[in-house]
């Protein structure tokens, strides 16, 4: 019966089986996405409703389109799985310590609002053909520098684009940038401090030597150098961000020397276990906890950085909507144009904001000696 009423709505079998906490989850979840399928419905703008756009504009349409069906799949299929595996658990002594995580984080309010500003953020990036009024890139020169207005809530800037539609479209560059560079700086930094950490030595010494010569050089010398060689570009700039967003190194280093010498690593180590098992499996989840965090705070920081680059005219080059280049595009405008710089500079501050409160709750919630 479970089953059979989390095919019809996710969340109504949890409240069938008595798990009402599951349930808020799944059916605040399938309300959330669907009142965005009914807007995208409303406003013609799925990929199969769409007609006369452009083809820039239909790829848009597409990706937007496919991630919102790909989530509502993922709804129904993790509300049936996650009704079968509580159907097949057995009685637990105890909490774990991710459900004690879990437990602490709903009681912050710290790190609700961050989470509640990332998705808010999320959903704009993901969506934003959904929730834009037009092309952002589309200019109407009989409203050039419009101040806020019933029809252009946020203004228009020097070219007559709607400033509302160009800041929804822009959380896409910031959040992409910020994320994929961040995921760089997770994968390139989590492996050298694990096999710095856990193999020590000569080893360790190549690894902190490289770090500490990346960390030397000026960072703002080195991504205009790689701007001036390859050009500005979104890959170009993610590598740099990439390259020198190695910090996790040194925490994840920190972390596994702290438990390579405990007795259940040197019990695995004596019955024969693999290197790549044993770091994998024994040493890596004991370094999840602070990697997290970093990770939180870390594409606050690129996004501030790719805004940075944006505004001195060496990152995201026009017209591609992006914060920091209308805050460059302001500038000259910002006495007469207020709008111009306020609103982009607000979606920033907010944004980081969120990612750093998140970050803070997460330390907390995590390993409460650190309050």
């Amino acid at each position: 019966m479970r089953y059979a009423l989390s095919l019809i709505l996710p969340g109504l079998g949890h409240i069938f089986a008595g798990f009402y906490g599951r349930a808020a989850i799944f059916l605040g979840a399938t309300l959330l996405n669907g009142g965005v399928l009914g807007l995208a419905v409303a406003r013609g703008r799925l990929v199969w409703l769409a007609q006369g756009v452009s083809a820039r504009m239909y790829k848009s349409y597409w990706f937007s389109s496919v991630i919102l069906v790909a989530l509502l799949g993922l709804l129904w299929l993790g509300a049936l799985w996650d009704l079968y595996r509580l159907g097949r658990r057995p009685e637990q002594v105890g909490q774990s310590y991710w459900n004690l995580v879990g437990r602490r984080f709903r009681k912050d309010p710290k790190g609700l609002l961050g989470a509640g500003i990332i998705l808010v953020m999320l959903y704009l990036a993901l969506f934003a053909p959904f929730f834009a009024r037009d092309d952002p890139l589309k200019m109407d020169l009989y409203n050039v520098r419009s101040p806020p207005s019933a029809e252009h809530p946020f203004g228009t800037d020097h070219f007559g684009r709607d400033i509302l539609d160009r800041v929804i479209y822009g959380s896409r560059t910031a959040l992409g940038i910020g994320a994929v560079a961040t995921l760089l700086n997770m994968v390139l930094g989590g492996v050298l401090g694990l096999l710095g950490g856990f193999y020590r030595g000569a080893t360790d010494a190549v690894i902190m030597r490289f770090l500490e010569i990346i960390n030397s050089i000026p960072f703002l010398l080195f991504a205009l150098l790689a701007v001036s060689i390859f050009g500005s570009s979104i890959p170009i700039l993610i590598i740099v961000l990439g390259i020198f967003g190695l910090q996790p190194a040194r925490i994840i280093r920190s972390e596994v020397l702290s438990v390579r010498e405990e007795d259940y690593i040197l019990a695995a180590k004596a019955l024969g276990v693999g290197t790549w098992r044993l770091i994998f499996r024994h040493v890596f989840p004991n370094a999840i906890a602070s990697l997290l965090v970093t990770t939180t705070m870390s594409i606050g920081v690129n996004i501030i950085v790719v805004a940075g680059l944006s505004y001195l005219g060496f990152g995201v080059k026009p017209p591609t909507p992006d914060w920091g280049a209308m805050l460059g595009d302001a500038q000259e405008f910002f006495r007469t144009a207020w709008w111009m710089a306020v609103f982009p500079g607000l979606f920033i501050m907010i944004t980081v904001f969120g990612f750093n409160i998140l970050g803070d709750s997460l330390r907390d919630v995590m390993d409460p000696r650190l309050k």
